[in-house]
């Protein structure tokens, strides 16, 4: 017992005096001082729990150059597995708020619409008006819209096609940019 806790002091104490060096080895494959000083720090629990596996006679820089590495190893799955994951939620938000963007941008757009819709059948005589009512909002047909209004077929048609023609003209006008 007192051979292997000798042994434990001894390689713990050499582990512990190479410790500049595998931070400096560490930080050269991690390139964050941070993340190197955590490897490190991993590293020396697994020299702790395994000093038994250290054969006399071999490099223990090497050896606990080994351990380092596989610590490496492992910070850089989790930064790569937390990266990913902030990546994702990223993208996912930058995806939400251009939906929301999108979304509340078509309602703008539909209310401008709207409005100038609004605005174009107001600007229309009550005659042409009146027969985009009777079409667009009753659904009636032509020979119906006659009778309502007192109206040709033909100056129902003709009405109603000169109707929209200004409506859409005005609209289109009104939506241009400047």
């Amino acid at each position: 017992m007192a051979g292997s806790d000798e042994h434990r002091e001894q390689v713990l104490r050499a582990a512990f005096e190479l410790r500049e060096d595998l931070l400096a080895y560490a930080r050269s494959l991690l390139g964050n001082y941070a993340a190197a000083e955590d490897a490190v720090q991993e590293a020396f629990l697994v020299v702790v729990k395994k000093h038994e596996n250290f054969q006399e006679g071999t490099s223990l820089l090497a050896w606990c150059r080994a351990i380092v590495r596989i610590e490496v190893l492992k910070a850089k799955d989790r930064y790569h597995r937390d990266r990913s994951l902030i990546e994702r939620v990223l993208d996912d938000s930058v995806d939400a708020a251009f939906e929301e963007f999108q979304k509340s941008r078509s309602q703008m757009e539909a209310d401008r619409r709207k409005d100038a819709l609004v605005d174009c059948v107001e600007m229309l005589s009550e005659q042409a008006q009146g027969v985009l009512q009777a079409r667009m909002a009753d659904e009636l047909g032509y020979p119906q819209i006659g009778e309502r209004l007192s109206m040709s077929i033909e100056a129902v048609r003709k009405s109603l096609f000169r109707a929209k023609k200004q409506v859409r003209e005005c609209v289109e006008s009104k939506l241009r940019p400047v």
